[in-house]
């Protein structure tokens, strides 16, 4: 259903999610088949627990903003960072819609590992591509706008540790956790759902510097697969030499401190 530039599409899970109707990287997908990323969806509802502290960078509409909030329920927060503007009125109205009772705390920001005034760019057709200004453009992101970087150190400060993170930033992962890395620090439980894209991340810092840092903080990596060969599940976890991480193809990955449960030696 189309509302002006906004629509409703009934998701998988039963929640109706409102999107810009005229969003050709997101909308189609849900409208049409009802999920998003069902991987990484998968994933986070294995890993998500009632009362769980959760950051968020990079909700965009969101698919998965909503599933988090679910799962970690009223005794749970959540905090979702997204720099577009566009973006914040859909989260607002699916949150209210679907009733869900969890604390979320919507920032208009970037995560970044400084502080301060940045330039986001946008495809007017993707309107999901939004990222940190980089020196060397593609033409089609012709959409500019303003926006403020922060820091997770910077806005989590109550010494709490939080689990999960997950993180899609269109190339500044990297960044992002280095601006939290008291945060992970003090989280010795903290699980990382991220999108991997070193072809991206080399517009932003070097990934061979970022992959040789995360073992620092008692990080090891697994590949994010799709389970199509496994109906009963939509994921499954490949272990990843930390030094393969710059050369991985574009996915997504988990940065955990320890074996996932259930193992992944089974082919999970």
């Amino acid at each position: 259903m189309t509302l002006g530039r906004h629509a409703v599409a009934l998701t998988d899970r039963g929640f109706l999610l409102h999107l810009l109707a005229d969003d050709l990287s997101l909308t189609s997908t849900i409208a049409m088949t009802g999920r998003w990323e069902p991987h990484v969806a998968g994933l986070l509802r294995h890993l998500l627990r009632p009362g769980d502290r959760v950051v968020e960078a990079g909700a965009n509409a969101d698919y998965h903003t909503l599933g988090i909030a679910e799962r970690i329920g009223p005794s749970g927060r959540l905090d979702a960072f997204e720099p577009m503007t566009e973006f914040h009125p859909l989260l607002e109205k699916s949150l209210a819609f679907n009733c869900l009772a969890a604390p979320v705390r919507l920032h208009v920001a970037a995560l970044l590992d400084r502080t301060g005034p940045v330039e986001m760019l946008q495809d007017p057709i993707f309107l999901g591509s939004g990222h940190i200004a980089i020196a060397h453009v593609n033409e089609r992101y012709r959409n500019r706008q303003a926006a403020k970087a922060l820091t997770l150190d910077s806005m989590l400060t109550d010494d709490a540790p939080v689990d999960p993170i997950r993180l899609d930033v269109e190339g500044t992962e990297i960044l992002a956790l280095r601006g939290a890395e008291a945060v992970l620090r003090r989280s010795p439980r903290v699980r990382i759902v991220l999108e991997w894209s070193p072809v991206m991340l080399r517009s932003h810092c070097d990934p061979v510097a970022g992959a040789a840092w995360l073992p620092d903080l008692g990080f090891r990596a697994w590949r994010i697969q799709r389970g199509f060969l496994r109906p009963w599940r939509s994921w499954w976890l490949k272990p990843v030499a930390m030094t393969d991480l710059p050369c991985l193809d574009h996915g997504e990955v988990l940065l955990n401190r320890s074996l996932p449960s259930p193992s992944p030696i089974g082919l999970i």
